[in-house]
């Protein structure tokens, strides 16, 4: 009997103390403007913390979901987003107008970031004596970084899109600009001679926006972490051990990877949708003839669209069999029809997994159009700025999404573009075939990020997947210096034979005269 005791107390270990023993203190800091790159990481430290890590995450937005070994830091941003959005429903979405916008948006992303360092509750988390193992950051957090200093530990940053230059820069990933579309331009292969030609302007303009990025989280960066008592800006970007992408490789341009540079297109997605609340649930599965499902994303706001475009979209709603439920900001609609919901916040990726729902309307963000294809739902796009005029540039392409301007968004025009989704089936037959495409992977996205985030730590920050080309600067990466002096060579030598050659001819020429 005591053996028998002795094997259980053993199992018991092994189930219960050896776990513990390899669970990690991970602190998540990101304070992006745009609540949608916020939560692909959360969804990220939420699984870490499920899977028995001790996780902290800081961000401006506050999270009712209650997790074990998961706490919720909430340090709110001074809000922004109306004004952005009538700017952007009162102008045409024009590239000049981004280029213009560029320095405003990166100056601004830079103050939530100072506030969230000096806030008292990160400063008390940071002077815990247990101290944390990993730093995760999102973008537009670089002057975060100085904290996986103070703390001693690698950092990895989630990139919510497709990799940009500034991003890229972190672990020196390659960008070929003759085989990698600009992701604002929207250019397809294969590139002409004049879209290579465009593409390289793309590519200078990133360098821009990649210098300005970086000035203004230098500035803050070093207001937190004095030159000459902490790493310089440079360094600590440069301590960055891993980058997660949420971009997949069958939605856009394939492309090259350093190995500390990782795809998890979908990473917010989850594999059994939570259950959804009930009012919600009722509206979707009572609606016989399907739902259609609104959202302008979390930096838009519906109820700045012009009052004649919301007209439009409301009249082609009350001729539907339909049920709509919308992403409304405030408390109410004028004229709102019967058959549609409003809530001012909606859970995305669990309403899209359910069969019921025949269309999302939406602006084109990257992390709704993977959960539409994950779920084989069809779009009707409305690009509003940035790169949704490309993202949906593409969908559309592909067959299984209706693009319209808002500009051009009229009874006419939207209830054509609503009607022929909903009733063509080659959209809804598109849809799902590339979904098989974009869940066919070895790993789930989540776990693949869970994986490689444990294997930064336990590796203290995985040094040997650095890229020795990120600690170069440009001239030496693409060996211009060797070029250089190549091509210096050669002009020597071709000089010394150009010299010879006429020193040979000069005294032939001598040599006849004097004969």
């Amino acid at each position: 009997m005591a053996k028998v005791d002795r094997v259980l107390i053993c199992v018991a270990l092994s189930l219960f103390v050896f776990p513990l023993a390899s669970s990690y203190r991970i602190l998540g800091i990101n304070t992006s403007p745009s609540r949608s790159h916020v939560i692909v990481q959360d969804a990220l430290m939420k699984e870490l913390a499920r899977r028995g890590h001790h996780v902290t995450m800081v961000s401006p937005y506050p999270e009712p979901e209650r997790i074990p070994n998961y706490r919720k830091i909430t340090i709110p941003i001074d809000p922004w987003a109306t004004d952005f959005t009538k700017i952007i429903f009162e102008n045409t979405n024009s590239r000049w107008l981004m280029m213009q916008m560029m320095p405003y948006m990166l100056r601004a992303s830079a103050v939530p970031v100072n506030k969230t360092l000096r806030s008292p509750e990160v400063q008390s988390v940071l002077k815990e004596p247990e101290g944390f193992d990993l730093l995760i950051t999102g973008i537009m957090t670089d002057a975060a970084f100085g904290v996986s200093h103070q703390v001693g530990c690698p950092t990895v940053v989630v990139c919510p899109n497709a990799a940009m230059a500034v991003v890229n820069d972190l672990v020196g990933n390659p960008t070929p600009i003759s085989t990698i579309p600009n992701m604002m331009l929207g250019l397809t292969h294969p590139m002409s001679f004049r879209d290579r030609l465009a593409n390289l302007g793309g590519f200078l303009f990133d360098e821009v926006f990649s210098f300005v990025w970086k000035y203004y989280q230098r500035q803050t960066y070093e207001e937190h972490f004095p030159p000459g008592q902490y790493p310089s800006y440079e360094a600590v970007r440069k301590n960055v051990s891993l980058v997660f992408l949420n971009h997949h490789f069958t939605k856009g341009s394939p492309r090259p990877y350093v190995p500390a540079m990782i795809e998890v297109g979908g990473l917010q997605i989850k594999d059994k949708p939570s259950p959804l609340p009930e009012d919600v649930r009722q509206w979707i599965e009572g609606a016989e003839e399907g739902v259609i499902f609104f959202s302008l994303g979390t930096n838009l706001f519906s109820s700045s669209m012009p009052p004649e475009m919301l007209s439009a979209i409301l009249q082609t709603f009350r001729t539907l069999k339909q049920r709509i439920i919308w992403k409304w900001d405030t408390q109410d609609m004028p004229n709102k029809p019967a058959n549609v919901m409003l809530k001012d916040w909606l859970p995305q990726d669990d309403i899209l997994a359910h069969p019921n729902v025949r269309l999302f309307i939406m602006h084109g963000g990257l992390g709704g159009i993977a959960e539409a294809l994950f779920h084989g739902v069809p779009l009707v796009g409305i690009p509003m700025f940035g790169d949704q005029p490309v993202n949906l540039a593409k969908v559309e392409k592909e067959g299984w999404a209706y693009v319209l301007k808002h500009t051009e968004v009229t009874v006419e025009t939207f209830s054509k573009a609503v009607n022929e989704v909903l009733h063509n089936p080659r959209y809804r037959d598109n849809v799902q075939r590339l979904s098989e495409l974009f869940r066919d992977r070895p790993q789930s996205a989540m776990d693949t990020a869970v994986y490689w985030t444990e294997y930064v730590i336990r590796h203290k920050g995985a040094p040997h997947l650095r890229y020795p080309g990120a600690d170069m600067n440009f001239f030496k990466r693409h060996s211009l210096d060797v070029l250089a002096l190549l091509a210096l060579v050669a002009i020597v030598i071709f000089k010394v034979f150009q010299f010879g050659f006429r020193l040979c001819c000069r005294r032939k020429v001598i040599k006849l005269k004097r004969q």
